[in-house]
């Protein structure tokens, strides 16, 4: 049994958010059946203009962002009063997922891992320096890079997901001053101070990349003083942690995890090529058969669904917060 929806067929859900849901979904073109992600606006926020104008945003921006390694923007339109988007399907595992199987046991090997970070890193690179049709950047930030959206296609290629809440020059709808947007444990130290530029991404990367690296979270806590504390912290390097990490590795990670955002790598293109060349210069080059194989191998140990594509986000206001916690600790 489906839901018909225009000209969609509409399957199982995928995932479901404060805004809206995603399911799998079927169309007929011109080439036989094809899937797609349909990703809907919940029918109770389709009068509410500051949901529906960042519902339209995140459509327009998906329809620039044309890269391998970023999930394509198909369609966007409106059905029966439902807004709707439908994103390329996208048929493998999250990070997440892909964590999850080695978190307490051991690390993915250093070529998958390094062959996701330089594939998502790039990615970066393209979307930071995206510019609109006069020439003029449009300044975009992720702003919400976690494992969670970041998705191993079946084939082996990596696809960065989820730019619903990235913020650009052109947007309509913009974060409320003093709120931030994103994973409590991702989030760059000044972000969760309000303010942030295209380098917050690079630090949530290197969160990841040092998840990935070492088996181990990095920051857990879901309290905000705690986490912005964390943050300023000496960070183990992740050879300490895992012996097959060499230490050019380390000098990389903590380069992208520095507190300070003008001690970070300054660019995504920059954290790409120093990604790149330490894979080449160690011999740890990898193909996408490579990293599809390492998954493949680890579906028989861990069957897995379809990977559910992620619509959740957390959305803090700075200030009642830290009033909050000022209050409660007598600050």
């Amino acid at each position: 049994m489906h839901e018909t929806f225009g000209q969609y067929r509409v399957f199982e859900e995928c995932g479901e958010g404060g805004m809206a849901t995603v399911h799998r979904a079927e169309a007929d073109g011109p080439e036989g059946t094809y899937e797609v992600a349909l990703k809907r606006l919940l029918p109770e926020l389709a009068e509410d203009r500051h949901y529906v104008r960042r519902f339209i945003d995140e459509a327009r921006l998906g329809q620039r962002l044309k890269h391998a390694n970023i999930a394509r923007t198909y369609d966007v339109g409106c059905i029966d009063g439902i807004h709707y988007i439908t994103f390329e399907y996208i048929r493998g595992h999250t990070l997440l997922d892909l964590l999850e199987r080695t978190m307490d046991t051991t690390a993915m090997p250093l070529t998958v891992s390094l062959h996701i970070l330089t594939q998502v890193s790039r990615a970066l690179a393209y979307a930071h320096a995206l510019r609109d049709d006069n020439n003029n950047p449009l300044n975009l930030v992720h702003r919400d890079i976690a494992p969670s959206n970041i998705i191993v296609a079946s084939t082996g290629t990596t696809k960065l997901i989820d730019f619903g809440v990235a913020k650009t020059s052109f947007a309509h709808v913009r974060t409320s001053v003093g709120s931030i947007i994103g994973k409590l444990g991702y989030i760059a130290p000044e972000y969760l101070r309000g303010k942030y530029d295209a380098r917050v991404d690079l630090f949530s990367l290197g969160v990841v990349a040092y998840e990935l690296l070492t088996a181990r979270p990095l920051f857990v806590t879901q309290d905000l003083r705690a986490a912005e504390m964390l943050r300023f912290q000496e960070i183990e390097p992740p050879s300490s942690i895992n012996l097959a990490v060499p230490q050019d590795l380390d000098d990389i990670i903590l380069t992208a995890l520095a507190p300070n955002p003008d001690h970070r790598w300054q660019n995504a293109f920059a954290m790409y090529t120093a990604l790149s060349n330490f894979a080449h210069e160690h011999g740890l080059d990898a193909h996408d058969r490579d990293v599809a194989e390492w998954v493949g191998i680890g579906e028989h140990r861990y069957p897995r669904a379809l990977t559910p594509i992620p619509t959740a986000e957390i959305e803090i206001d700075l200030d009642h917060a830290f009033a909050r916690v000022r209050a409660q600790t007598n600050i």
